[in-house]
């Protein structure tokens, strides 16, 4: 199993389709003039992040595990499509082990998150070729699925980027994956009812990212009426400089892209946004129908973001394949902005 960090410390940037060896604790991070830092300032540089997006027939779950060293964020959401946002939990606390665990491997890892009478677990295996959601939030929102999920059969993109000189971040991103077993009520009634037409999307990042790190982000999942499935993932403004974040799937068959344009109004993000790229290969339009949004403004840390969830229209033309249409899928954008 090959390792990320070098006996050298060169960090080995690229795209990974293989299990790693995720040795970030032998990194040495460096300062602005080639110092090396050690101890706790290390300790809150390193930041790792877990988000699942479950797209049902007639509502949007939103799940985020955040560590950030020195302190920790879970929250959920409930989108229904004829309500908008009717649920929403929101916790954070000291990143000192105890009520969040998030071991950083993102080929297998177990997350557990337990406060009160909430709680969470992600199980994932690349090797068993499984991801596992338990979750109980405040009583109201109680979710549980079994999704298969491997690097053989959804081709996940998983790429190693610079994100500074003397920076780095690993993602793993995917979607969709359908699931096999699935359940999520709320206030004791059953949401799913046809699990085939469920899908999820799933992101892990982790890394010593930027003191002041800045994101557009972008991503969807769908079975089509024709069944094909569909899926996507783009990011901009953060981890261009190597390879790119970009990508698309149909049928779990994964097509890369180099750069994806967001075009939209920040005065007005409820205006439709546009995405594509140089190349052609995709062509979308965004429209934003509610948001979940936070703002933090502390002494030494800042936070400003917005995730709209909406309906997608546009096309994916493959290197290989049939050109896809699709219209009104449900997924989601952000705009991220944070000074930790």
């Amino acid at each position: 199993m090959n390792k990320i960090i070098g006996s050298d410390n060169q960090v080995r940037y690229g795209v990974w389709d293989s299990p790693i060896d995720f040795n970030h604790k032998d990194f040495r991070l460096l300062d602005f003039f080639g110092k090396e830092i050690k101890g706790l300032r290390k300790r809150f540089s390193f930041h790792t992040f877990n988000y699942l997006g479950l797209l049902m027939e007639d509502s949007i779950l939103g799940i985020a595990t955040v560590s950030l060293g020195y302190a920790y964020n879970v929250f959920a959401y409930l989108y229904k499509f004829d309500e908008g946002k009717v649920y929403e939990f929101d916790t954070k606390g000291p990143d000192i082990g105890h009520a969040l665990k998030f071991p950083a491997n993102p080929d297998e890892y177990e997350i557990r998150f337990k406060k009160g009478g909430s709680f969470l677990e992600i199980r994932k295996s690349h090797s068993d070729g499984t991801l596992v959601l338990d979750g109980d939030f405040g009583g109201k929102l109680r979710v549980f699925g079994e999704f298969p999920y491997s690097m053989e059969t959804h081709h996940p993109l998983r790429v190693l980027n610079p994100s500074e000189p003397t920076r780095w971040t690993f993602t793993e991103k995917c979607s969709p994956l359908v699931p096999q077993r699935l359940s999520v009520r709320y206030e004791g009634r059953e949401l799913v009812r046809d699990p085939n037409k469920v899908t999820l999307v799933y992101d892990w990042s982790g890394g010593y990212l930027r003191r002041e790190t800045n994101w557009y982000w972008a991503a969807f999942s769908s079975v089509l009426p024709n069944k094909t499935k569909i899926g996507a993932n783009f990011a901009a403004l953060v981890n261009e400089s190597f390879f790119s974040e970009n990508a698309f799937w149909i049928n779990s068959k994964r097509q890369r892209v180099d750069r994806c344009i967001f075009d939209f109004s920040q005065e007005d993000p409820y205006k439709a946004w546009r995405l594509w790229d140089e190349a052609g290969r995709l062509r979308l339009e965004f429209r934003p129908e509610g948001e979940r949004k936070e703002k933090t403004n502390l002494l030494l840390a800042k936070l400003y973001f917005r995730q709209f969830v909406g309906k997608f229209s546009g096309t994916f033309r493959p290197d290989q394949g049939k050109e896809v249409s699709f219209k009104n899928v449900w997924g989601f954008t952000e705009f991220h902005r944070s000074l930790w």
